[in-house]
Formats: C-alpha cells, structure tokens, sequence
C-alpha cells in the first residue's frame, strides 16, 4: 500500500518509515481505507507481487476517517501540525470521485513484476467487485506527476475527469506532491 502512494503517505507521517509502520500496525484492523477488507492481492510463484485496495464511493470518507482516527494516536504529538497540514491539503487538492462509483483508493506493483498485466489484473478484480456492488463506473485518482500510472488508466479505459493542483508551493508541501488527476470509468 505504502508504494500506491508513497509520497503522500510520507507527508501524512513525517517519513517513509514512519508510513510503513502506520500501515503495518492497522492493517490488520478492518473498515479504513488502508485495511485488508478492501484489499486484493495478486501473489506469483507464493509472493505478494500487486495489491488493489477499493470500496464504493459512499464509504469512502468513513473509511479515511477511520484510517485518521487509528493512525493519528501513533505518530508523536509533534508530528501532528505537519499531519493536519498534509489532512487539510487534501482535503482541498484530491479529487471528489461521484457518489455511484466504486473507488479504488490504491493500486500497486512490487518492483520486478510491473509491466507483466499484473496491474491491469487487479483492475479486472476492481471491476468485478463493483459489479459484485451494483455500481456501474470505477474512480480513481493519482499524483500529476505519476505518469506511468496515467498511461496504464488511460490504455485501460478510464477517462480524466478532473485535474487538481496545488495552489502553491506550501500546499504542494503539505500534501506531498503538486495535485492530482480524477479519472472514472463506466463498466
């Protein structure tokens, strides 16, 4: 999960290493945005090689509430202004994927196994899980600068809905990289 969004987990904890073990310590833990109860994983060969986290749109701010309301009580108290800061950039920056869709809140790739369809695999499992849902469209957002990314949604299927930017430099800071783009998709 920490690769999906390693920049922005990294500004949400002060580190990288502080982000992995926020994620480690509430994996386990369901209902949040970054639990095994949204998550499917692809393995190769008995490793975990790609993982798929996503829920509809409509629990889509209980579960990042909860993730906030878990991980917060673990980082140290001074941590926390660089945390609301990074909460309130978001807040104003990240797309707002529309209510009837289901969200896929990460996607990720181990290092070695990119470029094997194992991503677009997932993205398979994401759509059948929305239609498992009742939902007819999937949303999703990345950073502005992950191409890589962009060019795997667009080729996909999915159609840029909305770009988001920082508004300057202190913004882009806070949250850890300059905006994001909003994609959807109808299934």
């Amino acid at each position: 999960l920490l690769e999906s969004a390693r920049p922005y987990y990294t500004a949400y904890a002060g580190s990288e290493t502080r982000a992995l073990a926020l994620l480690a310590a509430v994996f386990a833990v369901p209902g949040h945005a970054a639990a095994y109860d949204c998550c499917t994983v692809a393995l190769a060969d008995g490793l975990l090689v790609g993982v798929v986290a996503g829920f509809p749109v409509e629990h889509a701010e209980s579960r990042s509430r909860r993730f906030v309301r878990l991980t917060l009580p673990k980082l140290p108290p001074w941590r926390w202004p660089g945390t609301y800061r990074h909460l309130r950039a978001a807040g104003r920056v990240a797309p707002s994927p529309p209510a009837d869709a289901y969200y896929v809140d990460a996607l990720a790739v181990a290092d070695g196994w990119r470029r094997q369809g194992i991503a677009r695999r997932l993205l398979d499992e994401a759509r059948l899980e929305a239609s498992r849902t009742g939902l007819r469209r999937l949303a999703l957002d990345t950073g502005l600068q992950n191409t890589d990314a962009r060019a795997l949604y667009e080729s996909y299927g999915f159609g840029e809905r909305e770009i988001r930017r920082a508004r300057d430099a202190r913004t882009e800071r806070a949250l850890g990289g300059p905006g994001f783009v909003g994609y959807l998709m109808a299934l």
